[in-house]
C-alpha cells in the first residue's frame, strides 16, 4: 500500500467521509479569486486581501516551506432541518446549529497529522487547515476530485451534495494524486441562483458576499442595509437557501460526528435571545459558531427576524430592546423591527396596538443618545403613522 492511499484510508476510519490527494500544480482558483477581490465582492472582510493572505493563497510555499502535496477530507453535517426549533429560534444554517465545526475538524485532522508524520510519512513536515488560514479549500478539493465548483460557488459532490465541510493537510513529500472530477454537473441547472432572495449569486460561479445573507448575518459589522433586511427573513445566523434548492443535495447522507447536529436550544426563543448580556450570550453559545457575530451582530439579526416575522407578540420583547439595548446597533434593528411590526397591525385596524408600538418609538426618536437610532426610529414611525 501507497503512503497516499495509507493516509485515505486513515481518514476515512478517523471519521471523514471523502479524502483525496491534490498535486501541486497552479489552481485556476487563484485567477478567480484574485478577480473577486479586485471587484470588491468581499465587502468588510478586508483581511482577505491583505498582502500575506494574497501571498500565502498565491504561494503555498509560504505557508509550508517544501510543500509538495495536499491532503483534502470531507466532514458531512446534517443535511435535516428541525422545523418546530426553525419557528423558535429563526434559522440558523445547518453548519452552525452544532458543535463550532473548526473544533471538529481540528480534533480530527490532528489526528490525521501526526499519523502523517510519525507513520505514513516519517521525518515529514504536514500543516492541517479547515478554514483557518490563507488556503484555497475548494480549489484544492477539486483538483484531488472531491468535487465540482457549483453554481453558488461553493463545493458540489455526486455522493454528498453541498453539506459538507473541509479540511487539509500540507505536506512537503510528494504524493500519488488523485485526478480532478472529469465535468462539473451543474449543468443547465440555475436553481440556486433563482433561489437566492439578495440576487448575491451575479452570475454562474459569482458570488457577491455584501449581498448574501450569510456576509450580513455573520461577516458584517455594522447594519444591515435597510433595502436588503425584508430579504434576510428569519435567517439569524448564515443561510441555507442557495444550497437547499441544489438537486445534488437530495443524496446528502445524515451526519455520523453527532458533535455538528444541532442544538436544541430549548427554552429559547427568538424574544428571549433579546434578553442576554455579553456574559449570558458567550456562555449559551460557548462552543459554537455563533460566537463569531458577537452578541451586538447576533441580536441585530434576531431583531430583523421579528421584523420579519411581524407578530405582535414580539413587541415587549423587541421595545425592551429599543428601550433598554447597551449597543446601539441592537437599537436600530429593534426600531426598524417594530416598524415592520406596526405596519402589519396597521394593516389589521388594531389601532390601539399600533399606539403601544408608535409611542415606543416616538421615545426613541426624541430621547435615544445615538443618532442612528433616532434616524432608524423616525424611519420607523412613517411605517405605521
Amino acid at each position: 500500500m501507497t503512503p497516499a492511499e495509507r493516509i485515505k484510508m486513515r481518514a476515512l476510519k478517523l471519521g471523514f467521509e471523502a479524502a483525496g490527494i491534490a498535486a501541486l500544480e497552479p489552481l485556476d482558483a487563484r485567477a478567480h479569486f484574485e478577480a473577486w477581490l479586485e471587484a470588491g465582492r468581499n465587502g468588510e472582510m478586508g483581511w482577505l486581501g491583505g498582502r500575506k493572505h494574497r501571498e500565502r493563497r498565491m504561494d503555498p510555499e509560504r505557508v509550508l516551506p517544501g510543500i509538495r502535496s495536499v491532503v483534502c477530507v470531507a466532514l458531512c453535517h446534517e443535511p435535516a432541518r428541525d422545523a418546530a426549533r426553525d419557528l423558535r429560534l429563526g434559522r440558523i444554517a445547518r453548519y452552525a446549529a452544532g458543535e463550532d465545526y473548526h473544533r471538529v475538524m481540528r480534533d480530527r485532522l490532528r489526528v490525521l497529522q501526526r499519523f502523517i508524520r510519525d507513520d505514513a510519512l516519517p521525518g515529514s513536515r504536514a500543516l492541517w487547515y479547515s478554514d483557518t488560514g490563507a488556503i484555497l479549500e475548494r480549489g484544492w478539493a477539486e483538483r484531488c476530485g472531491l468535487g465540482w465548483i457549483g453554481k453558488h460557488s461553493g463545493l458540489l459532490s455526486e455522493r454528498f451534495g453541498s453539506w459538507f465541510l473541509l479540511g487539509e493537510v500540507l505536506v512537503d513529500r510528494a504524493l500519488d494524486p488523485d485526478p480532478p472530477p472529469a465535468r462539473e454537473r451543474c449543468g443547465t441547472c440555475t436553481r440556486c441562483i433563482a433561489a437566492c432572495p439578495t440576487g448575491a449569486i451575479v452570475a454562474p460561479y459569482q458570488l457577491d458576499a455584501r449581498l448574501c445573507i450569510s456576509y450580513l448575518t455573520i461577516e458584517l459589522e455594522g447594519p444591515i442595509p435597510r433595502a436588503l433586511r425584508p430579504q434576510v427573513g428569519d435567517w439569524i445566523f448564515g443561510c441555507d437557501l442557495c444550497q437547499e434548492a441544489c438537486p445534488w443535495n437530495r443524496f446528502a447522507p445524515p451526519a455520523r460526528a453527532a458533535r455538528l447536529h444541532a442544538r436544541t436550544l430549548e427554552g429559547w426563543t427568538l424574544e428571549r435571545f433579546l434578553t442576554l448580556d455579553e456574559r449570558g450570550f458567550d456562555a449559551l453559545f460557548a462552543g459554537s459558531p455563533i460566537r463569531r457575530a458577537k452578541r451586538p451582530g447576533f441580536l441585530r439579526n434576531v431583531c430583523v427576524a421579528l421584523g420579519n416575522r411581524a407578530q405582535a407578540s414580539a413587541v415587549p420583547a423587541l421595545a425592551a430592546a429599543l428601550t433598554h439595548d447597551p449597543d446601539a446597533l441592537v437599537r436600530m434593528h429593534a426600531a426598524w423591527a417594530l416598524g415592520e411590526i406596526g405596519r402589519a397591525i396597521a394593516a389589521g385596524s388594531a389601532a390601539g396596538a399600533v399606539d403601544a408600538v408608535a409611542g415606543v418609538l416616538r421615545a426613541a426618536l426624541a430621547s435615544d443618545a445615538s443618532a442612528e437610532v433616532r434616524e432608524e426610529a423616525g424611519a420607523a414611525l412613517a411605517c405605521v403613522r
